[in-house]
């Protein structure tokens, strides 16, 4: 990962812990119950990124939850006391084949070096082990919901979200085969964020990466996500799952 990059990550997630699950834990048709749905009933699940552990009190005791930020730790640590590691998601502090399943919420796209992240999921899933990752997208949508991201990266001077790893997003089969894991389904759900106060509209962008935008395009892009309230923005998201 490039220093700059880390650096701004490290920084985002110290300013505002728990600020993706804030999103996504708002949204209707739960898209963390939609990751749960693609894990094994059995054995345990490591959550890599884990943040603010949205997903540790629907695991119970299956969950282990690692993450470079002490500060979205220190959330996860409340709904998890003694299951929380702070730990580097390209070397992992976990034994072999010791995982049933390895989640990963929102954070593929960000982490590298990806191919080591990617190896080292692959080393700690059990034989047949399985992957979960829930990522951003581009579809489904509705026409208003194309409209209005098109006005909210017209606001920011932006054509696209800036992740690092735009490559497991164009072509997830071929990152996650060099790793050595099987890509098995690959869906594509829209959920939908209500805008319902200004709040939420701050919320909405303030949860969004954006390392090379100023405050004042940032400002811009909170005042057009304000004129939508008391409606619902949609979320389209995408979940991969692979096994080992």
């Amino acid at each position: 990962m490039a220093a700059g990059w880390e650096a701004y990550l490290a920084g985002f997630h110290a300013e505002r812990p728990g600020i993706t699950e804030a999103v996504l834990g708002r949204a209707t048709g739960d898209p963390y119950g939609w990751v749960l749905e693609a894990l094994p009933d059995e054995g345990r699940v490591v959550d890599v990124a884990c943040g603010s552990g949205p997903l540790a009190g629907r695991l119970g005791a299956r969950w282990l939850g690692l993450d470079r930020s002490a500060d979205e730790l220190a959330l996860a640590r409340r709904r998890a006391p003694g299951a929380v590691v702070r730990a580097d998601a390209a070397v992992l502090p976990l034994p072999d084949g010791g995982a049933a399943a390895v989640v990963c919420s929102m954070a593929l796209m960000l982490l590298e070096p990806r191919g080591a992240v990617l190896a080292e999921v692959r080393r700690v899933l059990a034989p047949g082990g399985r992957l979960v990752a829930l990522l951003p997208a581009t579809a489904p949508l509705q026409m208003g919901d194309r409209w209005r991201y098109g006005r909210l990266l017209l606001a920011l001077r932006q054509a696209r979200l800036p992740f690092p790893g735009t490559d497991v997003l164009d072509r997830p089969a071929a990152v996650l085969a060099a790793a050595g894991l099987r890509l098995t389904a690959d869906d594509r759900r829209r959920f939908a964020y209500p805008v319902d106060d200004p709040a939420a509209a701050d919320r909405l962008v303030r949860s969004l990466y954006l390392p090379d935008t100023g405050a004042e395009r940032v400002a811009a892009a909170v005042a057009v996500a304000r004129r939508w309230e008391g409606s619902e923005l949609g979320l389209p998201l995408r979940r991969l799952v692979a096994e080992s």
